[in-house]
């Protein structure tokens, strides 16, 4: 998908700037298959393209926001959307979560799944199970992590009891304490970086609330690599403020079909829909 933007001379710019933060070619990662199937390359790489398409809603359709939010990974382009942080800050940032996140994964393997079923449910099973319920997608759609055995167990008491599972093409048990170790170097990283008071209203996934305070926001980044992701409150806390239309900035359509399950007053649309890219 970058490589659609490179015909604008901006995002050339971009991609030379974040070839010099990365190391290495994001053109040349972007078509290697070995490198796309690892976590420590494909963070930076989807960072990138969230940086590309939100420069490409700003300058080729002049559309600015009044919040933003982000879903794991993406709440890292919502805070440099929001000039909380630098989108150069963020990359290097990114790349650091990939690697520890890799690294993470290799010393404890594990797994994700994701159960259609609704969320008193599946933390039920999560329970029985022995994993966890990190993922609050939507009111019945929860992914589950943890050790490959007990998401394999998840996943079977899941269908015995009536319900959709969909193991997860994913390198490790993300958000949960497998990922301690990981996350106390990432925390110590955010230490080093300025945050600044947001210039857009910023939705937090780790609290699923609007956050304004930058050291309140650092916190919470701090804890986003051990903690659910909550985004069905996010969405339920763009309601509250008003917004009409949401856009999801990047690859896919994902968050815009479950923002509709959620929310199907508001209006979800792909940034594709903008951007005549």
């Amino acid at each position: 998908m970058g490589r659609a933007f490179l015909r604008c001379p901006w995002a050339l710019a971009i991609v030379s700037e974040a070839a010099e933060i990365l190391g290495y070619s994001p053109l040349e990662a972007w078509d290697d298959p070995e490198r796309l199937g690892r976590t420590s390359y494909v963070q930076p790489l989807l960072l990138l393209v969230e940086w590309l398409s939100t420069e490409a809603m700003v300058r080729e359709a002049g559309v600015s926001p009044d919040a933003v939010c982000g879903h794991s990974l993406g709440e890292y382009a919502a805070l440099a959307a929001a000039e909380v942080i630098d989108w150069d800050e963020a990359l290097h940032l990114v790349a650091l979560r990939g690697r520890l996140m890799e690294e993470a994964a290799r010393e404890n393997p594990g797994s994700m799944a994701a159960i259609i079923a609704p969320q008193a449910e599946v933390e039920r099973i999560a329970t029985e199970a022995g994993c966890y319920a990190v993922n609050y997608n939507a009111p019945e759609q929860v992914v589950v992590s943890g050790e490959r055995g007990a998401v394999k167990r998840a996943v079977e008491l899941a269908r015995d009891r009536g319900f959709r599972a969909i193991p997860l093409k994913v390198s490790g048990p993300f958000h949960t304490p497998f990922m301690r170790e990981a996350e106390e170097e990432m925390r110590r990283a955010l230490e080093e970086i300025e945050f600044m008071p947001p210039t857009v209203t910023f939705i937090s996934a780790v609290s699923g609330r609007p956050e304004s305070d930058p050291e309140r926001i650092r916190e919470l980044m701090g804890r986003q690599m051990t903690s659910p992701v909550r985004w069905t409150e996010v969405i339920r806390s763009l309601e509250e403020l008003g917004i009409k239309e949401a856009v999801e900035v990047g690859p896919g359509e994902v968050l815009v079909k479950l923002g509709r399950g959620i929310a199907p007053a508001l209006v979800f649309k792909s940034w594709r829909e903008y951007v005549g890219v």
